[in-house]
């Protein structure tokens, strides 16, 4: 791992583990130089990352300010489970799950004109430090897995579906909105109207282009990040 790197984990591992909280100044560029024996280029790259990303905001002649950091940050441009997204970030997250019925068909607000489809609805609620923070609407095709266990939907749909089936994940098209919330809001987020909802609606193809699931995940707004990274192509 190129050094940077290490030095920007380390960072958002003191950061997350609340080491540095919202308010605090980081040390300086020339304290981390010392510390981890680099030079202050290095030192930059990593604080800029970490800048890039939301965690801080440099200040001119003060330093960098930690933010608020209780946000999930979701990337995009890759299909990734939440359990992945967990061990990634080293979230303290529970699965609850909320229902699982049969033979229910996939809303036409995911469809986006494709044919009719009927599904396994798996609804999933993420607890994340105690407080609830998404609800995954998952309807999965009866065709591909026509009967997924409730052990597999409280651990990882992925991970079955990967694993145990062995099927092969290829991509997904994602459409992204902001939405105001809906009384199931209310009560699987614990939040009122005031606080908007990002609703991402999905739908994931295996590598023979078969429909595997469509998914309609609801994000707390005030609770919710995606950074990503784009280069400018001339």
């Amino acid at each position: 791992m190129k050094k940077y790197l290490q030095i920007y984990h380390d960072l958002l591992n003191d950061i997350q583990s609340n080491k540095y909280q919202q308010g605090d100044l980081l040390p300086s560029d020339q304290q981390l130089v010392m510390r981890y024996h680099v030079s202050r280029e290095t030192i930059r790259k990593a604080v800029r990352l970490l800048a890039n990303e939301g965690y801080l905001q440099t200040i001119r002649g003060k330093g960098s300010l930690v933010l608020n950091a209780d946000r999930l940050n979701f990337p995009w441009a890759s299909i990734e489970s939440y359990r992945e997204l967990v061990k990634q970030n080293g979230l303290d997250s529970v699965n609850d799950l909320v229902q699982v019925n049969y033979h229910v068909p996939v809303p036409s607000s995911l469809l986006y004109g494709a044919p009719e489809l009927t599904s396994q609805l798996i609804v999933r609620r993420r607890i994340v430090a105690g407080e609830p923070l998404i609800v995954d609407y998952d309807y999965v095709n009866e065709q591909v897995a026509a009967d997924v266990p409730i052990t597999a939907a409280r651990d990882s749909l992925f991970h079955y579906f990967e694993e145990t089936l062995g099927l092969k994940i290829d991509y997904a098209i994602k459409h992204i909105t902001v939405e105001p919330a809906k009384y199931d809001d209310c009560v699987y987020l614990e939040i009122d109207q005031s606080t908007p909802i990002v609703v991402v609606r999905s739908e994931t193809h295996l590598s023979d282009n078969r429909i595997l699931s469509y998914t309609e995940s609801r994000h707390r707004a005030d609770k919710f990040s995606s950074v990503e990274f784009a280069r400018r192509h001339k």
